[in-house]
């Protein structure tokens, strides 16, 4: 029960740290996709506004230039148009700022004044009055790409900031996904440590480190099954400790247990292939199941145990013997199902109990 509830706990952390890892990841994409974009945007319209401005403080000089040797207003129309041109792309790149949007709409009915004087009033206005009038507007732009330099500045400064600001986000989630990632880790091999524990649970006897009864029976449900494709000879010897109750009552509970432990060992050191399964399948009940193994072969095998048993003490402090019955049935060719197997080798056992104990009946006796 506390194994079980371990797992539930450690599962639903793994899932809260997957979806903190997802978010995680989501906001370190979403923060580095604004990062982006941030640097595409004010800063290089800034840029780009000053050099528009740039480039329309030579044209307004170039046109009024024209103009003042004389040359027609149908000569100087594509300056003029070009002036206009310029004029609508440095609006669109100051829809974000209101600001120096506000500035250059100053300037831009200073240059339509200009261009009205020098269409309309150009026989009667002095010369050195028009060039004033075009190096009081070459002064304002100049101040309005300072104020366009200033801005940048600006826009340049709180970009740092922000993308610093943004660094640090990305880098805190990343770490924090590591993290996660670590703990995740180790939170799988805590699961795969536990779940190896609840199989061992579910399929070892506690005592002895032997199958139960409940993993015993598949396993031999399996192999029998194996038995009848194959059509091989397997063997099913059950053994069951003479008088186990007067050892428990006359040297104690801690006695019986060490002289099943040392059962087990001997079985196992018996029954030695990877094949064989050996499980305690009742309190002083033992199995042993031999897949591919005759009747013949068995009936030594458990002979040849028994009469260890008989000879072996229990351990150095516990000096008596005990023995034990066995009953073995056998399907030559693998025809019998487990169950009927079963049935078998427990008639035998029966037998070798009131037969006197202590003995070996093969089934049919």
């Amino acid at each position: 029960m506390i194994a079980m509830r371990s797992i539930r706990l450690t599962k639903a952390t793994a899932l809260v740290l997957i979806g903190y890892s997802l978010v995680a990841m989501a906001s370190c994409s979403w923060i580095w996709q604004a990062k982006m974009s941030m640097q595409q945007r004010p800063a290089m319209r800034v840029v780009d506004v000053a050099r528009q401005i740039e480039m329309m403080n030579r044209e307004v000089a170039a046109y009024v230039e024209a103009l003042t040797r004389q040359e027609s207003l149908t000569q100087a129309a594509p300056l003029w148009t070009r002036i206009q041109a310029r004029q609508h792309t440095i609006q669109g790149l100051l829809r974000q700022f209101v600001d120096l949007e506000s500035n250059f709409k100053v300037i831009e009915r200073q240059i339509e004044h200009l261009r009205h004087v020098i269409e309309h009033e150009k026989q009667h206005i002095d010369p050195q009055a028009l060039q004033d009038m075009v190096e009081w507007i070459q002064e304002d732009m100049e101040i309005f790409a300072s104020d366009v330099h200033r801005s940048l500045q600006e826009i340049i400064a709180e970009q740092t900031n922000s993308l610093h600001r943004y660094g640090s986000a990305v880098a805190w989630l990343s770490v924090g996904v590591f993290l996660t990632g670590f703990v995740l880790l180790l939170l799988f091999i805590l699961l795969s440590k536990q779940n190896r524990q609840l199989v061992k649970l579910a399929s070892e006897d506690g005592l002895t480190g032997l199958h139960n009864r409940r993993s015993a029976m598949l396993q031999g449900q399996l192999l029998c099954a194996i038995a009848q494709r194959s059509r091989q000879p397997i063997t099913l010897a059950l053994l069951d400790v003479d008088h186990f109750k007067q050892v428990n009552d006359v040297y104690g509970h801690p006695a019986g247990d060490a002289a099943l432990k040392m059962l087990a060992q001997l079985l196992k050191a018996y029954a030695r292939r990877t094949t064989d399964v050996l499980a305690r399948i009742g309190g002083e009940e033992f199995m042993l199941l031999m897949p591919d193994t005759t009747e013949e072969v068995a009936e030594q095998l458990c002979k040849v145990l028994l009469n260890a048993l008989a000879e072996s003490k229990i351990n150095d402090e516990l000096a008596f013997h005990v023995t034990a019955s066995m009953g073995m049935a056998c399907s030559e060719q693998g025809l019998l199902s487990f169950d009927e197997l079963y049935r078998q080798a427990d008639k035998a056992l029966y037998q070798a109990k009131a037969q006197g104990r202590n003995q070996l009946v093969v089934y049919p006796s």
